[in-house]
């Protein structure tokens, strides 16, 4: 499980209801849950992160997210 879906799903968020809140189609937020991305834009970054309120950072390292 991506960091994404793990953010995601302890906020209790569907992809749809994250698409809404971020402006991220839910078809980008399924393709980076399932590992189907290489990379991200960091215009995507910070909108998903803004949107489950944690740094970007919080997206890609475990170990940021003990504080959030």
């Amino acid at each position: 499980m991506t960091q994404l879906r793990r953010l995601r799903e302890e906020r209790d968020l569907t992809r749809d209801q994250l698409a809404a809140k971020s402006g991220v189609s839910s078809l980008t937020i399924r393709a980076h849950e399932l590992g189907n991305v290489k990379g991200t834009e960091t215009r995507t970054s910070e909108a998903l992160a803004e949107a489950l309120s944690v740094p970007v950072q919080a997206l890609f390292f475990l170990s940021l997210r003990i504080n959030l």
